[in-house]
């Protein structure tokens, strides 16, 4: 996806954070703060001014995901820049699915030229968007994913949809099922994107049942695109060293592509797609790993009903003094940042505070209650719950 830099490099003793997070919470900005020390660079996820991730990535490529609260500048020699993006962009970056045999297509999510920007789907008739795609001949996918998690994706060529995948690993009608189990109007958005057709023919042959891993030893990538050549092979050669991947693709034997990322994130820009290849291939330490590819020669159409009418029975909106009590309970509970709270919380579950079902109320107040950190405040809140809104809980 297209990143705007909206600051690059600052020395992080000169970095007001608070100021830049305020710019970032007024603003709605979706994207990301990335700090870069000699051992670790360090990235703040945040989606409409709203903190969601932080994410750590060692100088060996290790990931660890925490949440926002965690993030700290540390009192340490560092810079920091300031990235906007697409949300598509963030949720390939927090997943990191990168290896074939177990992520499939969902590997190459969100390559391509984008056709449809990230929506929600309350916006939208899924089937409807399909019929458009089969209108415009789409070579490429559409991605379905919450601001938090992927959930699948749909292949289509010439407009016709030819394969899917999950996020849980399923391809096929399980895979259908599973998308269609997470579709939430309210919390799901989803992108459309067209593609090369080099890489349309790997999108909908890489099913983990149709991909193997090669057991074989290679000490660089010339050994191993040598025995791709030799024998012929539809193929991924991946090359892997200090959070730089790179893809290289092969049909029959023959190189036709290569795609980098870099901490998580494709790389479009071809200066730098270039040096990050040359220091992936050359690093001493690389891992170099092998994948075959069965292809599908000829796809054929597959059918796809996708459904968002997703409706809470038996679960009847809650008051809306209810919903005020409970809200000046919490706020007087632990203090002004309670307003604060309430509003991310509502926010990130996708909801509106004037029509809460009694299921989402709940949710709420699972999650209002972990905000409180003293235990006689917990469950003072919920004994207000408990005479305020008694059917709740």
């Amino acid at each position: 996806m297209q990143k705007k830099v909206l600051f690059k490099d600052i020395d992080i003793n000169v970095l007001n954070l608070a100021n830049v997070l305020e710019e970032v919470r007024k603003k709605e900005l979706t994207g990301f703060l990335k700090v870069v020390y000699w051992d670790s660079d360090e990235y703040l996820l945040f989606f409409n001014g709203v903190p969601k991730r932080a994410v750590t990535i060692n100088s060996d490529g290790r990931r660890l995901i925490l949440s926002p609260e965690n993030f700290k500048v540390k009192e340490k020699e560092g810079s920091a820049s300031l990235v906007e993006t697409t949300l598509d962009d963030l949720i390939a970056f927090q997943e990191n699915r990168k290896e074939p045999d177990k992520d499939g297509a969902l590997v190459f999510f969100p390559l391509g030229t984008i056709t449809q920007e990230p929506v929600s789907l309350s916006f939208l008739d899924v089937n409807k968007e399909f019929a458009l795609a089969e209108r415009s001949h789409l070579d490429g996918y559409v991605a379905f994913y919450t601001d938090s998690k992927l959930i699948g994706c749909v292949v289509f060529t010439g407009g016709k949809p030819v394969s899917v995948q999950a996020g849980n690993g399923t391809s096929g009608e399980q895979a259908v099922t599973f998308i269609n189990s997470a579709l939430n109007p309210s919390t799901t958005f989803m992108s459309m994107y067209s593609t090369e057709h080099e890489l349309l023919s790997f999108l909908y042959s890489m099913t983990p049942d149709r991909i193997n891993k090669d057991q074989r030893v290679f000490e660089n990538f010339q050994s191993a695109s040598s025995v791709v050549e030799k024998e012929k092979l539809n193929a991924i050669v991946v090359i892997e060293s200090e959070g730089i991947i790179r893809y290289d693709l092969f049909f029959r034997g023959q190189r036709i592509e290569n795609f980098i990322r870099e901490k998580g994130f494709f790389i479009s820009e071809e200066d730098l797609k270039e040096r990050l290849s040359i220091k992936a291939e050359n690093l001493p330490e690389s891992k170099v790993y092998l994948y075959t590819v069965n292809f599908v020669e000829k796809p054929e159409p597959v059918e796809i009903q996708l459904s968002t009418s997703q409706v809470e029975e038996g679960s009847p909106e809650v008051a809306s003094d209810t919903i005020a009590a409970v809200k000046a309970d919490f706020i007087r509970l632990v203090g002004p940042v309670g307003r604060l709270l309430w509003d991310k919380i509502i926010k990130d579950e996708g909801l509106k505070e004037g029509s809460l079902t009694k299921n989402q109320f709940k949710t709420i107040i699972e999650k209002l209650v972990k905000e409180i950190p003293e235990e006689s405040g917990r469950k003072e809140f919920l004994e207000k719950i408990k005479s305020d809104a008694p059917d709740i809980i």
